[in-house]
């Protein structure tokens, strides 16, 4: 199963907990051009100097495609291009997303770990933006997060069916 879950959702930290079940399947190294030393951390997403992989957002897709056959749940980014892939191809998901009214919380969370000006100005700069199209996303299926919770109070909301299948895109 895939999960696409909204920045500062906890995606890392629910993988940590339970290795055995997820894979926090992170964009950057697939999205940019990083050179080997890099910063893949907090403080590089969003950089405005990186230069985008030729092949993306493809590559990425095609990568979650092979890291499907581990059998856990990949935890991705809601990147919309990844997201409107996924659906071209049929790929169901799950679709995790704070709630309108947890934006300034969100904005402490992009500072406390780290998240430089440009990724901030994104994810907060654009939040009604954002939270307008996972609300009109009619492929995937919805988990909106309260704004005290975390990806990982959240998991037992999701049914792990076998079946999980949404409109046609």
């Amino acid at each position: 199963m895939i999960i696409a879950a909204y920045a500062g959702t906890g995606k890392t930290t629910l993988a940590s907990m339970y290795p055995e079940k997820y894979i926090d399947f992170v964009l950057m190294p697939y999205k940019y051009e990083l050179e080997p030393d890099g910063d893949c951390g907090e403080a590089g997403k969003a950089n405005p100097d990186n230069i985008l992989q030729y092949d993306w957002p493809y590559n990425y897709v095609n990568a979650i495609l092979r890291a499907m056959q581990e059998r856990k749940h990949l935890l991705i980014p809601t990147d919309l291009q990844t997201l409107a892939l996924l659906c071209m191809k049929n790929i169901p998901y799950v679709l995790c997303y704070p709630q309108q009214d947890a934006k300034e919380i969100y904005r402490r969370r992009f500072l406390q770990r780290g998240n430089n000006e440009h990724f901030i100005d994104i994810f907060i700069g654009h939040w009604d933006n954002f939270m307008s199209m996972f609300e009109q996303d009619a492929f995937g299926h919805h988990l909106a997060l309260r704004p005290d919770e975390y990806l990982c109070d959240a998991i037992s909301r999701i049914e792990f069916d076998k079946e999980i299948n949404g409109p046609s895109c």
